[in-house]
């Protein structure tokens, strides 16, 4: 939506509070962050059932919560050929995400997987394509 000064004939745009590129950063950032601080608590989130004791699974999820703060916090770039490679990055990796949970679901994972894991990655998948179009739309990438 655009308003014209009729004082000055300067034209502003204005921009949505909420679009999809911030709400998608924003996501992947709490996701980030939440894995990164506390593996235990991200698992509860998830639904992926009780971490245990195992340095290794703190270990996992503490790399997949960087990689989620990382995607965040590129779309916030000045640039808009980062935040493209960024949005573009982060709909694959989602995709990927669905691959390997429909590859766990295959070898007997619990059917859980369908609403935590492809659920989630298809929303985020949703949300990075919204924010491409938007990207594209208003011609900041």
């Amino acid at each position: 939506m655009t308003i014209e000064n009729a004082t000055d004939r300067t034209t502003t745009v204005l921009q949505p509070a909420m679009d999809a590129r911030t709400i998608f950063s924003v996501l992947r950032a709490l996701v980030g962050i939440l894995s990164w601080v506390s593996p235990t608590a991200s698992w509860k989130v998830f639904s992926v059932g009780t971490i245990g004791t195992d340095p290794g699974a703190r270990l996992i999820s503490r790399l997949f919560g960087v990689r989620e703060l990382a995607l965040g916090a590129a779309l916030h770039s000045p640039e808009p050929a980062v935040r493209k490679a960024a949005l573009r990055t982060g709909i694959a990796i989602d995709g990927v995400d669905i691959v390997a949970s429909l590859i766990a679901l295959r070898r007997g994972g619990p059917k859980w997987i369908w609403l935590t894991f492809v659920a989630g990655a298809s929303a985020f998948i949703g949300l990075g394509v919204a924010a491409l179009a938007e990207e594209e739309r208003t011609g900041t990438a």
